[in-house]
């Protein structure tokens, strides 16, 4: 990954973005062509998107398959079923040495979320 890759999503951004740290399943493959399944955590999330922190060498525009789970992972049952979606790279930002921050548009479905009532 180069540090110059990255786009200015923010300024394109339709859709509020709220710091929370989620569990994800990220599945994909890397820029060597090596397929992966990750577990790790949101950094932001938004209706259309979601950032998270990896150690995998990725690229821009790459297609990867997400899951945020409704119930811890690695846990079966509940009545919720976990949030499933596919995505594509718009941002790759530098972090700790072997690590980048990936921002991803969701390509498949959405993430619905909730908005607090306004007196």
């Amino acid at each position: 990954m180069t540090q110059g890759q990255k786009i200015d999503w923010a300024e394109r951004r339709t859709s509020r973005r709220i710091t929370v740290t989620l569990p994800m399943l990220v599945r994909g493959r890397d820029v060597h062509g090596h397929a992966f399944e990750d577990t790790t955590s949101s950094y932001n999330v938004s209706r259309d998107g979601a950032s998270f922190i990896t150690t995998r060498e990725l690229g821009m525009g790459q297609p990867l398959a997400l899951i945020i789970p409704r119930r811890p992972l690695g846990r079966e049952g509940g009545a919720q079923a976990d949030f499933e979606t596919t995505g594509e790279i718009r941002r790759i930002i530098p972090r700790q040495e072997g690590q980048w921050e990936v921002g991803v548009l969701f390509t498949g479905p959405r993430l619905r979320t909730y908005m607090p009532e306004t007196a």
